[in-house]
């Protein structure tokens, strides 16, 4: 999960699905992005400082999430298959690793950490929740694991 507000990435469980309150300024309720989780069990380093007091709250919301996007589904076998090659590469601390099928060289979320920021370009593994992207039609979809 990536808190917007925090600048922070939290390591989650894959079927677990977290609601953050923003609790200032009549901020409401929005939905943090979820992300992969591949590099541990630990909180991730702080890619930036807050701009202001925002008191965040996680709620397990799991069961009344109905957003299409994350219904849920089986993984296909190449989907695992990406995310064993990424898990490894992250691992070994590798910028890149190759997609078992296009042989395309894809970025790993390792890169993407390392960048501190998101590109715009839609990335597989960003760890950002794609905000930089522009065209709303390159956004891709989370499916628990990575965008696809």
């Amino acid at each position: 999960m990536y808190c917007q507000c925090y600048k922070t990435r939290v390591l989650l469980g894959t079927s677990t699905l977290y609601q953050v309150h923003l609790l200032q300024e009549g901020l409401g309720t929005k939905m943090a992005s979820s992300q992969p989780h591949l590099v541990g069990s630990r909180q991730l380093r702080n890619t930036g400082t807050p701009t202001r007091e925002v008191c965040a709250e996680l709620k397990d919301v799991s069961e009344s999430r109905t957003e299409p996007q994350l219904a849920r589904r089986e993984l296909t076998k190449e989907e695992l298959q990406i995310h064993k090659f990424h898990t490894e590469a992250c691992q070994a601390k590798k910028q890149m690793y190759n997609d078992p099928s296009s042989g395309y060289k894809v970025f790993t979320e390792y890169a993407h950490l390392q960048r501190e920021k998101c590109c715009g370009s839609a990335c597989r593994h960003c760890p950002y929740g794609q905000v930089n992207v522009k065209d709303p039609a390159m956004k891709k979809i989370f499916n628990s694991l990575f965008y696809v």
